[in-house]
């Protein structure tokens, strides 16, 4: 039996050589790239914003370095009538994620994604995704919350008690962004109003300063937008009017009237989004949407200068600790599906909605 015995021991030597093996080449494969997940992003404008599209590079950036196994690439100004042909040039490269980081890439994913049903497209927006393809998703993030906080800020350091809010493009969303400002405005004080002026666009540098310049001289001494560019704040640094930045924390730019601001992190979504791709779970994922807000860390408040008294930090902090407590909620009696689609404004908001 010692020779049974022997080519037992063998046996095992050989099978832990092959283990030993399989790890190595797994290891190798891994090296060699073979378990990469190619990711793209598409931006609908320039990432020198600050503003959304920054952002949303700074986001992805963040997601490649936390997952290795990502190959990120990236688009600037990638909306428009090109969209869905610089779609079909990353699928067609091998490209297995797809971000489309706004509203303004709907139509070219429609028609792109049945092409590809091994690539999974995403749309930066808040729309249902199960409306565009199988192989679609949408991720977006709520801020009215943050808007809220700051709308409280607003409420209490103005001294004319008229406050500047520069709206993007006419829609449900949009005109809840300013409802939820003015909600924050009215609760810190009853006697501002909320003037209201639309841009037209997510980008226009040139108007949105303009636009800004002609509200702040009419009296406006706070001032905010939805819009991606500085501009908003350029008006505000030369006048002297106090800015409550959209999208970054742009303190450095302005700093001189600077108070704080909405800040967006994309990372978390969109590293959770990845993840649940690379790990073959994105089929089972509800509804392929992901909204994230506050509690997940995906929207910020961007820290206090100096120029806000300690009273009105001691405030806006007092109602954040509440929002993430969930004792308080900004819509108390709407639905987050009814706010999709309502459209109005709150008493205290000077301006009009053109139709839709």
């Amino acid at each position: 039996m010692k020779w049974a015995r022997a080519w037992i021991i063998v046996l095992l030597a050989m099978c832990l050589v092959g283990f030993a093996g399989a790890s190595s080449l797994d290891d190798i494969n891994k090296s060699n790239g073979i378990s990469e997940l190619k990711v793209a992003l598409l931006d609908t404008g320039p990432i020198g914003d600050h503003g959304y599209t920054y952002e949303g590079h700074v986001g992805a950036a963040k997601m490649a370095k936390k997952l290795p196994y990502v190959n990120l690439s990236e688009r600037e100004n990638a909306a428009g009538p090109n969209a869905s042909q610089i779609m079909r040039e990353y699928a067609d490269n091998g490209y297995k994620v797809i971000f489309c980081h706004g509203e303004e890439f709907e139509d070219a994913l429609k028609e792109v994604a049945l092409d590809y049903p091994e690539t999974i497209f995403l749309v930066g927006d808040n729309i249902y995704a199960e409306s565009l393809a199988v192989n679609a998703g949408s991720y977006y993030v709520e801020t009215n919350e943050i808007l809220y906080l700051m709308g409280l800020v607003a409420g209490k350091m103005t001294k004319t008690n008229k406050i500047a809010f520069l709206n993007s493009v006419p829609q449900a969303e949009t005109a809840i962004y300013a409802d939820a400002f003015a909600r924050g405005v009215a609760y810190a004080n009853p006697k501002a109003k909320v003037y209201m002026s639309w841009i037209g666009s997510w980008h226009d540098p040139e108007k949105e300063k303009q636009v800004a310049l002609s509200l702040i001289n009419d009296g406006c001494d706070i001032i905010t937008h939805t819009t991606d560019s500085d501009s908003v704040g350029d008006a505000a640094e030369e006048t002297g009017a106090y800015y409550l930045s959209f999208g970054s924390d742009t303190t450095r730019f302005f700093p001189h009237v600077f108070l704080t601001g909405m800040v967006w992190n994309w990372e978390p979504v969109m590293t959770d989004i990845v993840e649940v791709v690379h790990n073959g779970t994105w089929a089972s994922h509800p509804k392929h949407e992901w909204w994230y807000g506050l509690a997940e860390g995906a929207v910020m408040l961007a820290p206090f200068s100096d120029l806000v008294p300690r009273d009105v930090r001691m405030l806006v902090e007092a109602k954040q600790k509440a929002i993430m407590q969930g004792e308080m909620v900004i819509f108390p009696d709407i639905s987050d599906e009814d706010l999709l689609t309502m459209y109005y404004l709150e008493t205290n908001v000077v301006g009009e909605l053109p139709k839709l």
